[in-house]
């Protein structure tokens, strides 16, 4: 299976979750209300929601012509329970990766003497990162995808969102040696270099 359909499952499987919480703490629910608490479009939500129904995760019930009481049912709550299981395998999976990775790439810092280094995108990497990096002398800062690097020492790819995007502007203002990339955000480097 290829990342990215490993990746779009983990979004749904997230989403579907999220939902089976939402409709078993609150079966008056309406769909409008899961998309605005989801923050997900409503055609998702109703689509997530038919594929839950379909599963016999979720049952409705006709209150009216324009509403509906959902139910979760007790195969929903078994797959909410794997669900939350394959959920928190991933993200330690993902934490112990990152944390190693992050590892590496500081300690190529130190060889290097690089002790300025830029995070370049905010969220759960670039935390990982700065709990990794709180432990050597090195001074690092979360910064956004589009900052002037020519401050720093080195720079630290963090951005999961678009990394490749924030990798080839980062080479506007650093020389790509000098721009560390972890290996799980599968970025393609210009050219071949001994750093990650």
């Amino acid at each position: 299976m290829s990342a990215f359909k490993r990746s779009k499952d983990a979004v749904a499987d997230k989403a579907m979750l999220e939902m089976l919480e939402s409709i078993a703490s609150n079966p008056k629910i309406s769909q409008r209300s899961l998309s605005e608490e989801l923050g997900i479009a409503f055609g998702l939500v109703n689509a997530y929601l038919r594929r839950c129904i379909d599963k016999g995760w979720v049952r409705a019930k006709a209150v009216s012509p324009k509403r509906y009481l959902y139910f979760v049912t007790p195969d929903g709550f078994v797959e909410k329970s794997r669900m939350v299981r394959n959920y928190l395998s991933r993200s330690f999976t993902f934490f112990r990766d990152a944390r190693a990775q992050c590892e590496e790439a500081f300690a190529d810092c130190q060889l290097y003497n690089w002790n300025n280094v830029a995070l370049v995108g905010s969220g759960e990497l670039a935390q990982i990162a700065q709990l990794v990096a709180h432990g050597n002398a090195i001074k690092v800062s979360v910064l956004p995808k589009d900052t002037n690097l020519q401050n720093f020492d080195a720079a630290i790819i963090t951005d999961i969102a678009t990394p490749q995007d924030t990798y080839d502007l980062a080479q506007n203002t650093m020389h790509e040696k000098k721009i560390i990339t972890l290996k799980l955000l599968k970025i393609a480097r210009n050219t071949p270099c001994r750093l990650l």
